[in-house]
C-alpha cells in the first residue's frame, strides 16, 4: 500500500466518525424536543449507547496505552545532560534565552541593542542577526548609520524596518521563523509593544500571546533580545520599573532595567531578573562606530556628586602623613560640606577600586590607602577566533577619569594618562600614543 492510499483510507475514517458525532449531536437535540414520548427516549437512548461505543467516548485508557505517545514527549536527559550555558557576553547575555531590556523612552535602548548586535558579530557570537524595528524612524536610522552597519554585515544583519518592511511583512517573516532551525540566530524586537497585534500591555492574556512566540523562537534555537519600556519613577522610590503586565517577567528568562547617567556618559544595565546564568550588573559607553567599551559598573554610576567626594577621598588620604582611619576620613568630609550618607556611600563604594581598608588588630579600627595603579591585562580570541592575543595597558597614576580605552573586539576599558603597549600573539608590540 503506497502513501497516498494509507492517506485515503485515514480520511475515510475520519468522516466516518465525524458522521458518527454530528448524528450523536442530532439525536441529543432531538431528546430536547415537546414531541418526543418517554418511550421514544428508551429507543434514542439505545441508538446513543451505540454511537458513544463506537466513538470510544467514555471507554477509560489504561496509562500503559499512552507509552507511544508519551515517549515521543517525554524529557530526552542525554538531550539535557548535552545541554551547555553559552554566553553571547560573559555574565551578561546567555545565549539561547530570552532577555528583556526595559528602559525610558529616548535613553538609548535602541543604540545600545545595534551595538551589541555588531559587537556579538564580531566576536562570533552568534552567526547572523534578525532585527525587527518597529519604532525607529528613517531619518533616525540614518542618523545612526544603521545603513552603514548593514552594508558592513550584509546578510549576516538582517534590519527589517518600515522603510522596506510592512507590519504584515515582517509577521509573515516570524511565522517563518517558527519553523526553522535558528541556531547561533540573534533575533531582536524592537520595542515588543509594536508586536502585540493590537493586544493590551497591561493584560496578563494578551502579553501571554506574544511571549509565546517569543519562547516558540528559542526552542527552535534562537537567542531573542525584546526592549520594552519602564513607567515614569515614582517621586519618592525614584526607581525605574517596566511597564504593564507581570507576564512579561514572568515569561522572560533574563531581565534588565537600562538608564543612563548623563553625567558620566554611561549606559547602566541593572539585573532584576536571572533564571539562567550568572548574571551582573555591567555598564558600557557608546562609541560613535557602533561599538562599546565596557567600564566598572560603580564607577559608571556615579552621580556628579559621589565622584566629586570621591576626589575629596583621595586628596586627603594622599596628604596625610599616617593612613586616616573612617572616622577621620568622614569627619573631614563633613567639614567640607559633604552629606554623611553620601559620603559613607562613596567611601564603601570606593573600596577595592580607589582605595583599600586595612583592619588593625589592636584597636579594631579601620585605616585607608590608594590603590596604585596596576597593568592591566586582557584576553581576547582574534579575528579568526581560534588566536589568543593579550593587550597590556601601562599606565601612570590617575588623576581622572575622562579618558578611556577600548579592546578591539570586546571593549574593555581602562582610563590612564600613559602609552599603550599591545602585544599580540606573534610577539609584536605596538606602541600607541594617549592623545
Amino acid at each position: 500500500m503506497n502513501n497516498s492510499e494509507s492517506v485515503a483510507k485515514i480520511e475515510a475514517k475520519v468522516k466516518q466518525k465525524e458522521a458518527q458525532r454530528a448524528r450523536l449531536e442530532q439525536l441529543e437535540r432531538l431528546k430536547l424536543s415537546d414531541f418526543v414520548e418517554d418511550f421514544d427516549l428508551i429507543e434514542i437512548e439505545k441508538e446513543m449507547k451505540i454511537l458513544k461505543s463506537k466513538l470510544s467516548l467514555k471507554v477509560e485508557k489504561t496509562l500503559n496505552q499512552l507509552d507511544n505517545l508519551l515517549d515521543t514527549v517525554d524529557l530526552n536527559p542525554q538531550k539535557i545532560e548535552d545541554t551547555k550555558l553559552e554566553y553571547l557576553y560573559q555574565n551578561f547575555m546567555v545565549k539561547n534565552e530570552i532577555t528583556m531590556f526595559a528602559a525610558p523612552p529616548g535613553s538609548g535602548k535602541s543604540l545600545i541593542s545595534v551595538a551589541l548586535c555588531n559587537m556579538f558579530l564580531s566576536i562570533n557570537a552568534i552567526k547572523n542577526v534578525i532585527y525587527f524595528d518597529g519604532d525607529n524612524g528613517s531619518a533616525t536610522i540614518k542618523e545612526r548609520n544603521i545603513h552603514i552597519l548593514k552594508q558592513n554585515w550584509g546578510k549576516k544583519f538582517r534590519y527589517l524596518h518600515e522603510s522596506n518592511a510592512l507590519k504584515k511583512q515582517m509577521w509573515h517573516i516570524i511565522k517563518q521563523l517558527q519553523k526553522t532551525n535558528l541556531v547561533d540566530v540573534l533575533i531582536v524586537f524592537d520595542s515588543i509593544k509594536n508586536f502585540m497585534i493590537g493586544g493590551d500591555r497591561d493584560k496578563n492574556k494578551d502579553v501571554s500571546k506574544i511571549m509565546e512566540i517569543l519562547q516558540s523562537l528559542r526552542a527552535r534555537g534562537a537567542t531573542i533580545l525584546f526592549l520594552h519600556h519602564t513607567n515614569k519613577p515614582q517621586k519618592d522610590l525614584q526607581e525605574l520599573v517596566y511597564a504593564g503586565s507581570s507576564a512579561f517577567q514572568e515569561d522572560t528568562g533574563n531581565a534588565y532595567i537600562l538608564s543612563k547617567n548623563e553625567f558620566k556618559g554611561t549606559f547602566i544595565f541593572k539585573n532584576f531578573k536571572a533564571r539562567t546564568g550568572d548574571l551582573k550588573d555591567v555598564a558600557f559607553i557608546y562609541n560613535n562606530n557602533h561599538t562599546l567599551t565596557e567600564i566598572d559598573f560603580l564607577k559608571a554610576s556615579e552621580t556628579q556628586e559621589i565622584s566629586e567626594i570621591n576626589e575629596v577621598i583621595k586628596d586627603f588620604i594622599e596628604t596625610q602623613t599616617q593612613k586616616p582611619t573612617y572616622s577621620q576620613i568622614m569627619q573631614h568630609l563633613q567639614k567640607t560640606g559633604c552629606s554623611k550618607n553620601k559620603s559613607n556611600q562613596a567611601l564603601q563604594n570606593g573600596k577595592g577600586r580607589y582605595w583599600q581598608e586595612e583592619k588593625l588588630t589592636q584597636n579594631n579600627k579601620s585605616v585607608y590607602s590608594l590603590i596604585p595603579q596596576q597593568p592591566n591585562v586582557v584576553e581576547y580570541p582574534d579575528a579568526d577566533n581560534n588566536l589568543q592575543k593579550t593587550e597590556q595597558i601601562v599606565k601612570n597614576t590617575c588623576t581622572s577619569d575622562t579618558t578611556s580605552r577600548t579592546s578591539p573586539l570586546l571593549g574593555l576599558s581602562d582610563t590612564c594618562t600613559a602609552s599603550i603597549q599591545v602585544y599580540t600573539g606573534e610577539n609584536m608590540n605596538i606602541d600607541i600614543p594617549v592623545l
